[in-house]
């Protein structure tokens, strides 16, 4: 009997059904879709939110390009990038890369992505040439910074003040494994949930190492990809929250002019030199799509985080408001709705 429980729970369907951070996003977002209603009645115009964000001019929610939208973070904070062209070739992207001053390792990623998807991390030359000839959109090439500490952090601004507020905090636990000196390295990747969830593409990524046993105390980082989709760990650290890192993201917010709301990506060495305004790079920055990804973290239950995406959904619509309000007109209705046919058909390529 216990057998067969322990092969229920370690099925990818139990997993799944289990912790609310998997259930479909269309059921997550349903009291957000809901509130969006009233508000867009309110509003007197349904695409209220695309001006939330003055900055970010192109795109619907999550449409917006990471390369345009990342040139708003201040030089010392952001890592060495460049576009690629969808037909751009390997030779081609080596030469921008040297132009750049970046080297292997790197990261490359659509410019406008989609949770996560066709994310890469390419350690030299052939794995460069061998992904850039599978890619149909246009990719972001980005050094890959190797700092320990993956954090997002969420803020917004309303337009007449100076002080913003961070409602969310979450450090990213990238999945790995601990060797205990007993068990290979599928057995280890058997006994994680998450890494269950991966099982097939960590099979192939790690076919040499699979039957290898771990020594004991030995970690292996299993994905270097700091996205939910890829089983990372999102933890909540709202406790980490302190007037230091308060004036920190307020200086950084007051050099991003028309950038009132979303979540920063980032990489430090330590949470003291996050604090202390240093050694960090903005990896990503995400709009009026970013989620207060605290509430992923797996003792969070579901109700707080439905008021959590309703809360700040009410402010999407305020910051909306009061850029209205100074001049800033909404897209018309077909504008709009040819934004959001745009982005639904963008979609089609991560299924």
């Amino acid at each position: 009997m216990k057998n067969v429980l322990h092969k229920i729970r370690q099925h990818p369907f139990y997993i799944k059904c289990s912790s609310w951070e998997y259930w479909p996003m269309q059921f997550l977002y349903l009291p957000v879709y809901i509130q969006h209603l009233w508000l867009s009645l309110k509003a007197r115009h349904p695409f209220f939110f695309l001006v939330t964000n003055p900055a970010i001019d192109e795109g619907f929610i999550l449409s917006d390009s990471k390369y345009r939208t990342l040139q708003l973070v201040p030089d010392p904070h952001r890592p060495k990038s460049f576009l690629v062209n969808k037909n751009s070739s390997g030779k081609e992207v080596l030469a921008q890369m040297e132009e750049s001053g970046i080297s292997f390792p790197i990261i490359l990623k659509p410019d406008i992505g989609y949770r996560g998807l066709l994310v890469h991390k390419l350690d030299d030359v052939s794995e460069l040439e061998d992904v850039i000839t599978t890619i149909t959109v246009d990719h972001i090439v980005q050094e890959y910074i190797d700092f320990p500490v993956e954090i997002g952090v969420f803020y917004y601004r309303l337009p007449n003040e100076s002080r913003g507020i961070i409602p969310s905090i979450t450090i990213k636990e990238f999945l790995k494994v601990k060797g205990d000196g007993k068990h290979t390295l599928e057995e280890l990747v058997h006994q994680n949930p998450r890494a269950i969830l991966q099982l097939e593409k960590l099979r192939r990524n790690f076919k040499d190492q699979w039957n290898t046993v771990l020594l004991n105390g030995e970690e292996l980082i299993l994905e270097h990809i700091g996205n939910h989709n890829r089983g990372t760990k999102f933890v909540n650290a709202n406790d980490l929250y302190d007037e230091d890192l308060q004036q920190v993201f307020d200086e950084l917010n007051g050099k991003m002019k028309g950038f009132y709301f979303g979540r920063f990506d980032i990489r430090t060495k330590s949470i003291e030199d996050l604090k202390a305004g240093q050694n960090f790079k903005i990896l990503e920055v995400n709009g009026v799509g970013a989620e207060p990804t605290h509430v992923y973290d797996p003792n969070y239950k579901l109700i707080p985080a439905w008021k959590e995406m309703l809360h700040l959904w009410r402010v999407i619509f305020k910051i909306a408001i009061q850029n209205k309000k100074s001049g800033i007109e909404y897209p018309s209705l077909s504008e709009g709705k040819h934004r959001w046919d745009d982005y639904r058909d963008y979609k089609k390529v991560f299924q």
